[in-house]
């Protein structure tokens, strides 16, 4: 120690260096509290769920991950969207359920076009005919958007669909016979960026839009997108965030396609895919603990807990009610639910079964009658 003139003299930068080091061991100390924090309570890690069982449900077969299904009142079926995930290089398929039928089975549909490892589908009416819009994963080099017709009895192939901007597609929303909205869930093409996409929640995401000919970008920055609905009146278009929990509505210019944000809602869970029932209402499947969803997705004998809402939205307003809660005893790793009368289905996204759920009167959707007789036949 330095004296002078008989006074002894401390070294201040010495001092301050002594205590800058445990000032950044709090501070480092905080800050990684704080991410466990944020990551556990992002992950769902420990969270309670309470069962709701408002629907009577049991399970119905089905091929292997039936991830995503839209209903078509015209024809009164249901069309379906199944991968077996579990089986590595295994190819999926597009399948039919008939709805007036409390019998009926799950049958595949004939197409041609390309072989479909499938994922998110859509369906769409303009001038009477339908078309089908999919997801695949089958080419290693990029996902692409498949284009159908129905007709008939079967799927007509009309286009394919690829493009970078597919980086890492997961729901899809038709406008028409060829444009569309698409969910790109990550932003990263990597399994090591996507997992600190998930733990950091970085948004990384967005939703995209082909107007026909090109991509736009229509919203970015988002905390995994994951299903997209537009509404039947198509002036909004609702996106799902997985990790963030929230589900946002944003309002859509026919003309370019552009989205305006409008309003969130947030759930203690993770949103997955949406769909609307004949009278509006919004029917949404989450996550609640997304941990044992990604636990689930590598060991089958992890259950996965579910749940699925009905919401009423209003646009600056909603009400959402939890239909059904379940463990993960019933259904693991729920995906998405569609609505008609009484009677609502559930898809998952591994396993080879729906579920066939009855609610109660007041919480159902109303049949609307039949446009057209079908003449079809499903075997």
């Amino acid at each position: 120690m330095p004296v002078r003139g008989g006074v002894q003299v401390t070294d201040r930068s010495l001092r301050g260096g002594r205590l800058r080091v445990p000032i950044l061991l709090v501070v480092l100390a905080l800050a990684i509290g704080l991410l466990a924090w944020t990551v556990r309570e992002r992950l769902g890690i420990g969270r309670d769920v309470v069962p709701v069982a408002l629907a009577a449900c049991e399970r119905m077969p089905a091929p292997a991950g039936p991830e995503d299904l839209e209903i078509d009142e015209t024809l009164r079926v249901a069309f379906i969207s199944a991968q077996p995930r579990r089986e590595s290089g295994a190819e999926g398929g597009l399948y039919l359920l008939a709805l007036d039928d409390p019998d009926a089975q799950v049958v595949p549909i004939a197409h041609d076009g390309p072989s479909l490892h499938p994922h998110g589908l859509s369906l769409i009416r303009v001038g009477g005919e339908l078309y089908l819009h999919v997801i695949n994963h089958a080419d290693p080099g990029g996902s692409t958007v498949e284009q159908f017709r129905w007709n008939a009895d079967r799927l007509e192939h009309l286009a394919t669909v690829s493009d970078p901007a597919l980086r890492s597609p997961n729901d899809v929303a038709a406008v028409d016979a060829s444009r569309f909205y698409v969910s790109n869930d990550h932003g990263g093409r990597s399994g090591f960026v996507r997992t600190f996409e998930h733990l950091l929640g970085l948004r990384l995401g967005d939703v995209q839009y082909f107007d026909g000919e090109r991509f736009h970008t229509a919203v970015d920055r988002q905390s995994f997108a994951n299903g997209v609905l537009l509404t039947r009146d198509g002036r909004r278009l609702l996106v799902a965030e997985t990790v963030a929990g929230t589900v946002t509505s944003y309002l859509r210019d026919p003309d370019s396609g552009d989205l305006i944000g409008e309003s969130y809602m947030t759930f203690e869970t993770g949103p997955d895919n949406l769909s609307q029932a004949a009278d509006g209402s919004i029917w949404m499947v989450g996550h609640p603990r997304l941990a044992d969803f990604i636990a689930h997705a590598g060991n089958p004998e992890l259950r996965s807990a579910t749940d699925v809402y009905r919401i009423d939205f209003f646009g600056l307003t909603a009400d959402s009610r939890a239909v059904l809660v379940d463990d993960g005893e019933l259904i693991s790793g729920g995906s998405t639910a569609v609505v008609r009368g009484q009677q609502m289905w559930v898809g998952n996204v591994f396993d080879g079964y729906l579920l066939r759920c009855t609610l109660p009167q007041g919480l159902g959707s109303p049949i609307p009658p039949p446009a057209i007789e079908p003449q079809l036949s499903f075997h």
